[in-house]
């Protein structure tokens, strides 16, 4: 099979890309506890940008200072205020430095629901639309092998206590009888404490009008500086079950004001925040934002209004739609999917709804790529826990060397360390999480290498004085 068309440049609004391969956004938790990138974080994304993705898009970064912004434990990267700029703008010239790779900043207004009380702040909860607590449908998540694994090693007893055989069969109406669910939360909470918080949330409060603007304004005011740092686009974070995502979902969103009800009401959070970056930036800086094809549970958004929602979008300016799907509710189909492919299901409906290039997720090998863009209505690939498994996935398949790749096993190792907060490294990739320790992977063949090399050999021969 001919692999010619993942590298072929690509149009998305007046941003070209060099390839159809981008690195899929994910929170790695590689940022200090205040949410500065790390040299970590560079190494990570500048390896990539050798390895010849054409588009890195960075992790949720946080433009919410506000302590009701939940998800504290993940560590995310912040663009909060200009303490941060410099950090990221060392970032942005590094990966920048390799043969034309581009890199957009995806900005985040918060967690809401699947966030929890800061550690500085534990009697402020979570804002979100509603107040409707989460809980994760373990039948959805442990139909995953690679989270059965995972949690099998690190804790024996809580697989025994959740009885997997009885558990995976059961029907919405036994899963979610009161007195079923009150003896699985005495069983995990007996046997793993740790986890009973992540699978049975806390309930957020209702977030206020004023908050809600507050955010749609930041949103714009940090989409602004990104451009200014040197991003050469900006992603909307509004997937799979966070804070603007759960204005869009009924399951999720009970408000009886502008902004709750209709489906232009649940979109207008969302619309608002394109609208007033596109007032702030113009027309011609790339900006898209990243939507989930469906909810995948009861009383969710589903894919009609969400192809709704994305026409919506582009007329208030949007260049392209990046894919996801579900939540957290959802993680054994969103997060940890165990295959590859499964997100391309929402694109022909995205793409007929838009005709705007579509991003999709969930790739481990070049063959299912190139049948997803000849056939499914995908114009770029984007790789996630393939990137961790093998940053360098593109220049392989570009020379002829895809028996070379190093694949993904899906065992979910990452996942789960990131989730215990834990330093994420990957079970088959030893350099994952350690790449600042390797420069010969990240700075070999950049500009700056070149620069640095050419003022060195100035330097040779001159005397310590």
């Amino acid at each position: 099979m001919s692999y010619d068309i993942l590298f072929e440049p690509i149009q998305i609004g007046t941003l070209e890309l060099k390839n159809r391969i981008a690195l899929a956004p994910m929170n790695m938790g590689y940022t200090g506890p205040l949410g500065y990138p790390s040299l970590q974080s560079l190494a990570y994304y500048a390896t990539r940008a050798r390895g010849g993705f054409g588009l890195i898009i960075t992790e949720a970064t946080m433009i919410n200072p506000h302590p009701w912004w939940g998800g504290e434990a993940m560590n995310p990267a912040r663009l909060t205020d200009y303490r941060y700029y410099r950090f990221w703008s060392e970032i942005v010239q590094t990966v920048q430095s390799y043969n034309g790779c581009k890199m957009c900043m995806q900005i985040s207004p918060g967690w809401g629901r699947q966030g929890h009380p800061h550690a500085d702040t534990p009697e402020i909860p979570a804002a979100a639309p509603s107040p409707v607590p989460l809980h994760i449908d373990l039948r959805n998540l442990f139909k995953n092998s690679g989270w059965v694994k995972q949690i099998g090693k690190q804790n024996p007893d809580v697989i025994e206590a959740m009885q997997l055989d009885k558990l995976l069969k059961m029907s919405d109406e036994e899963y979610y009888d009161p007195e079923f669910q009150e003896f699985m939360k005495d069983a995990i909470s007996q046997s793993d404490p740790d986890i009973y918080p992540s699978i049975w949330r806390d309930t957020p409060r209702e977030i206020t009008v004023p908050e809600i603007v507050d955010l749609e304004d930041r949103m714009a005011e940090q989409a602004r500086d990104a451009f200014l740092l040197g991003f050469d686009a900006v992603e909307i974070h509004s997937p799979h079950g966070y804070l603007i995502h759960q204005f869009l979902s009924p399951r999720s969103n009970r408000r009886k004001d502008s902004y709750g009800g209709s489906l232009e009401n649940r979109a207008r959070f969302l619309i608002n925040i394109i609208t007033k970056i596109r007032n702030r930036v113009g027309r011609e800086k790339p900006l898209w934002c990243r939507l989930s094809g469906d909810d995948l549970l009861p009383g969710g958004i589903k894919h009609e209004e969400m192809c709704r929602v994305a026409g919506m979008c582009r007329d208030a300016g949007v260049d392209a739609i990046d894919v996801s799907q579900g939540s957290y509710e959802t993680s054994g189909s969103t997060f940890a999917y165990d295959g590859e492919d499964d997100f391309t299901r929402w694109a022909p409906g995205f793409k007929k709804a838009t005709g705007l290039p579509i991003i999709v997720p969930n790739f481990m090998t070049p063959e299912c790529c190139v049948t997803a863009i000849k056939e499914k209505s995908v114009d770029i690939v984007s790789l996630g826990r393939q990137s961790i498994a093998d940053p360098f996935w593109p220049v392989k398949v570009k020379e002829g060397r895809e028996k070379d790749i190093v694949k993904c096993t899906r065992c979910q190792q990452c996942y789960q360390y990131f989730v215990m907060n834990r330093w994420l490294t990957c079970s088959v990739n030893p350099t994952a999480g350690r790449e600042k320790f390797y420069p010969e992977l990240w700075l070999h063949g950049s500009k700056l290498q070149s620069r640095a090399e050419k003022f060195l050999k100035r330097a040779e021969g001159l005397p310590f004085i």
